[in-house]
């Protein structure tokens, strides 16, 4: 590759984006992410390669001596497969100690929304199962706030103990850990709900924007005049033309409507966008909670976890535009 094609603006600008990207936490725990649950993935695929080139061999395909060796055991694709799921491994454990002060913002923000927490914890206990409890502006981010303040302090504590840090039994280890997906599950089935109201309202928006009357153009409206109307106390012929809008009026009104509709637009996008993560985190967090599991083909959660990576990167990628 040239020197030209290697400092094009393109290649300069992608090279902006990414370091932008995983300059911030979240844009960077969505790269591990990916790299995380594509493990199986890109395992499964490297597997699939070396018995592939096994079977060549078999086959009579493959060379002799030194080369045939090679092609004999896989060209090394065993061991770089074997070497991945470790990486994987070590990629989520780094995840889980990014995690480790995750609790803090959380706290914050429950004291931004309840400045008296006593106060506010009794009114919100009392409130729980009233008609329209739901419908207020804080208590579906609360509860989202609640659960993960349960989730953080639980995953540390099966972490550390699953690494022989704290002196917890098995039992209790995984105890732990099962109640901790349990309210990362509240957390995304709360998420859900708010979609759902999000989709609701972003619909109502779409239908307002349209079946609204359309501007009426200065040009539009030159030359005509309104009729005489009978119930005017005046005898005279009304000659009054029909009152029309300025230019500078018509210009802004033109400019607000643009600015709805690509508001709009960057509305759905989100909403989508949030509804992708959501389909990959709903069921991992649903076959976590399960004793045992749902499933026990580590391909399944690596799919669903890809899923929810790229919806994660694409909403951090979006930030920069």
């Amino acid at each position: 590759m040239s020197s030209k094609s290697i400092t094009s603006p393109s290649f300069t600008f992608l090279l902006s984006r990414l370091t932008k990207l995983t300059s911030t936490y979240s844009g960077l725990d969505a790269s591990l992410m990916l790299v995380q649950y594509s493990s199986p993935l890109v395992i499964a695929v490297l597997l699939a390669l070396s018995r592939l080139i096994k079977r060549a061999r078999l086959s009579g395909l493959a060379g002799y001596g030194q080369k045939g060796a090679a092609v004999a055991s896989g060209w090394g694709l065993l061991q770089l497969a074997e070497g991945w799921g470790k990486m994987g491994v070590s990629v989520g454990d780094a995840r889980v100690v990014f995690r480790a002060f995750g609790l803090l913002p959380i706290l914050q923000y429950l004291l931004t929304l309840h400045p008296n927490p006593i106060a506010s914890l009794k009114k919100f206990i009392f409130s729980i199962g009233q008609k329209g409890s739901l419908s207020s502006e804080k208590t579906l981010p609360t509860l989202q706030l609640l659960s993960l303040a349960a989730y953080y302090p639980l995953e540390h504590i099966a972490w550390l103990a699953s690494k022989g840090i704290l002196p917890i039994s098995a039992q209790r280890t995984g105890k732990a850990a099962l109640w901790s997906v349990r309210f990362w599950a509240l957390y995304v089935l709360l998420d859900i709900y708010k979609s759902r109201q999000t989709y609701i309202s972003l619909l109502k928006r779409t239908k307002q924007l349209k079946y609204q009357k359309p501007i009426i153009q200065k040009q539009e409206a030159e030359g005509f005049e309104l009729p005489p109307s009978p119930s005017s106390p005046s005898t005279e012929k009304p000659t009054a033309s029909l009152t029309t809008p300025t230019t500078s009026t018509t210009i802004k009104s033109e400019e607000d409507n643009v600015s709805t509709k690509a508001q709009l637009q960057n509305d759905w996008k989100v909403w989508k966008n949030q509804a992708m993560i959501n389909s990959g985190y709903a069921p991992l967090t649903v076959h976590w909670s399960t004793p045992g599991g749902l499933w026990t083909n580590p391909l399944i959660s690596g799919t669903f976890g890809c899923v929810a990576a790229v919806g994660r990167l694409t909403a951090e990628w979006r930030k920069g535009n």
